[in-house]
């Protein structure tokens, strides 16, 4: 998460707000957003945050109010009751955090003994409805507006088959639902839009709103509007004794006549409502009528009067929003990945986000044209999106966001940086390939590149390396292709969101290999060292260098006099260490992945028992594996040879021996079978 101080806060808030309702006033008062609900959501959420952490800066914010402005050509109607909009939870953490807070409440109140339970409804994605009935009749039908003067829409309201005009019950009270139309309506009125060049409607509540905003009545009444009624207040007294749980309001309401959505459950703990919003977060999209979450009310009334109202929502309910498809984040850096044909396709780093229900810290930018059609930078606020597929893709930038420190990227220059020569190319007839200075794709003209980089990258993770168990050379190669990783650090930053979904990767696959790659960050330094891949470096040498040098920065700074005379290095070692030091790349790549890791010295428990000693080991030992005989000599301060020669000191010969057993017979070398390598160990 980016640290801000008090002025950069100041800043990002005045915009976000600017931004905030500009997005408010599309939506609330003309009918025509531009961004979806998920979007709006999520930067809500970001002015939110910071208007918590930086308090002072809260006063007159569209985060205080409730709705939108008044529109031309509708009488203005202030409210009876006062209408709300609820505060959204994003997960179950969340929803465990309110429900502490509603007990911390109760207990505050002495209520204690009430039956804490809870009715969950569909949150029904439409235009507020608020219909006031006196005597029995219906005189007042109204929108929300800004939550204490909406607009009379009466007539309108009367079009509505399932809103009686007539109901049993003579009391003065205000019955509150959700006006939608079917999602098959849509599209039929979309399509004949189209043949008549008229403007389409961009989803179901877009066009119920619309339609509610006619002023000629016959233009509704050919729309099958529909409603669900969910809510029930009586102004003229402080309560209805009648009432006493929400259960029995939705009950009364049904009874009138009105249309109560049939899915509302009563639950008893957030685990039951967890289960519920589980089941419904899949099948939603199965309904005519848009979902985009629950609403959570506390089923007793008198513990929900003791709750009361914040300045915008109720204290005793809360809208738990579905998993968005599409959130806001922020653009912290652009890499290129390198695929497997040497083509080259830029990847976003990003502040980790939950969007579809995983956190991810990755997005596709496909090419070079989509950065510069979006016109994005580095730093930018931007919308992702990941609906169908598993990469998400950014789809819009918030240009009104910058802040004049945001840098463009050119993959020709990234490409200098790295000295890659690249081209553009196309795909032709048959599938051959022809250079073409239009075409999106480029190409890293060296193809050996992208295969001496996924080298490296496999020789990292593996056993003499970092270690990291269930990365493979396939499933390097995978990450790599999918732009998921394309340096040693990105392993390190990979969530479980950003692999999620891809063929292979299940759940528990998934947390072993994210634990394995938190276990790896704390490794020992002669492992770290053979892990970079230096040129002539191999095990036996990150060994005695970690010995000579016992931490990773008195290596990184020593000099080539200093490794050259090192017993096992000598020149051409120290001059490949010196020049892989130096280069440019290695040196930012370093300085991007040392953050994530503790590097341990090398362990040496047993002391210099087998010092001067040199073993080599043929054959299968039955008890230990050859990597475990070799870290048992190592720790004694033994060497491991690949070779038998005369200054061979013992020959630890298991089964199936090879030519190593003869030729030392040949030099007449001590050959130790597993039982004498055990003595021998023992005996120190």
């Amino acid at each position: 998460m980016r640290i801000m101080d008090k002025k950069q806060a100041e800043k990002r808030i005045k915009t976000l707000r600017k931004e905030v309702q500009k997005h408010i006033d599309l939506y609330h008062t003309k009918d025509t957003p531009e961004i979806s609900d998920e979007t709006y959501d999520a930067l809500v959420r970001d002015l939110l945050d910071l208007e918590n952490k930086f308090p002072e800066f809260k006063k007159e914010s569209p985060t205080e109010k409730v709705g939108g402005k008044i529109l031309e050509g509708f009488k203005k109607v202030k409210h009876s009751v006062p209408q709300w909009s609820y505060d959204n939870i994003f997960g179950f953490d969340e929803l465990l955090a309110w429900q502490e807070k509603i007990k911390r409440f109760i207990e505050k109140e002495g209520l204690g003994k009430e039956k804490l339970e809870y009715i969950v409804e569909l949150k029904i994605d439409g235009l507020k409805v608020v219909l006031t009935y006196e005597n029995g009749k219906l005189v007042l039908g109204a929108t929300r507006g800004d939550g204490e003067v909406g607009e009379d829409i009466t007539e309108n309201i009367k079009m509505i088959k399932n809103i009686p005009e007539k109901v049993s019950a003579k009391d003065t009270f205000v019955a509150i639902g959700e006006a939608w139309i079917k999602k098959s309506d849509l599209v039929k009125i979309n399509k004949q839009r189209e043949k008549e060049n008229l403007p389409l409607y961009a989803n179901p509540r877009n066009l119920a709103a619309g339609t509610l905003r006619q002023l000629d009545t016959s233009a509704v009444a050919k729309r099958d509007l529909q409603t669900f009624v969910y809510d029930i207040e009586f102004p003229e007294k402080t309560k209805d004794e009648k009432i006493k749980t929400h259960e029995e309001e939705l009950i009364f309401l049904k009874k009138q006549g009105f249309y109560v959505n049939k899915d509302f459950r009563l639950c008893k703990s957030v685990e039951d409502i967890e289960k519920v919003y589980e089941a419904w977060a899949k099948k939603r999209d199965k309904e005519e009528y848009g979902i985009d979450g629950l609403v959570i009310k506390i089923n007793s009334k008198k513990i929900c009067e003791a709750l009361g109202y914040t300045a915008k929502a109720p204290r005793f309910a809360v809208a738990y929003k579905f998993p968005a498809e599409e959130v806001t984040t922020k653009v912290l850096d652009i890499n290129v990945q390198i695929g497997r044909t040497g083509a080259l396709t830029p990847v976003a780093h990003l502040e980790p986000v939950r969007v579809a229900g995983s956190t991810v810290s990755r997005a596709t930018l496909h090419n070079q044209d989509e950065i510069d059609r979006h016109d994005l930078r580095i730093g930018d606020t931007v919308i992702i999106r990941k609906a169908g597929d598993i990469i998400p893709e950014v789809v819009s930038v918030f240009k009104n966001l910058r802040t004049g420190k945001e840098k463009k990227f050119s993959i020709i220059e990234f490409a200098k940086k790295h000295d890659w020569e690249i081209v553009k190319e196309k795909v032709g007839h048959a599938g051959s390939r022809a250079s073409n200075p239009d075409s999106a794709a480029w190409y890293i003209k060296d193809k050996k590149n992208a295969v001496i980089k996924r080298e490296e990258m496999i020789h990292f993770v593996s056993k003499k390396g970092m270690n990291i168990v269930g990365l493979g050379d396939k499933i390097v190669e995978f990450l790599m292709d999918e732009g998921l990783v394309t340096e040693r650090k990105d392993f390190f930053e990979l969530k479980a969101g950003d692999i999620e979904g891809f063929e292979g990767f299940k759940e528990k696959s998934i947390n072993n290999l994210l634990e394995s790659i938190k276990e790896s960050r704390k490794v020992v330094l002669s492992k770290f060292i053979y892990s970079l891949g230096i040129r002539h470096v191999g095990e036996e040498t990150a060994e005695l260098l970690a010995k000579r040098f016992r931490t990773f920065g008195k290596f990184q700074k020593a000099k080539f006099e200093e490794l050259e005379q090192i017993e096992g290095v000598g020149e051409v070692v120290a001059k490949s260490i010196v020049d892989w030091f130096e280069n440019k790349d290695n040196q930012i790549e370093l300085k991007g992945l040392l953050p994530f890791l503790q590097i341990q010295k090398l362990e040496n428990s047993g002391g210099n028992k087998f010092a001067g000693m040199t073993f080599v080991l043929t054959g299968t030992l039955a008890n230990m594996s050859r990597d475990e005989a070799k870290k048992k000599i190592k720790d004694l301060g033994g060497k491991v040879a690949n070779s038998v020669s005369k200054n061979t000191t013992y020959v630890v010969a298991g089964e199936d021996p090879g030519s190593k057993y003869n030729e030392a017979k040949k030099l007449g070398v001590e050959i130790l079978n597993e039982d004498g390598f055990g003595k021998l160990l023992s005996s120190y």
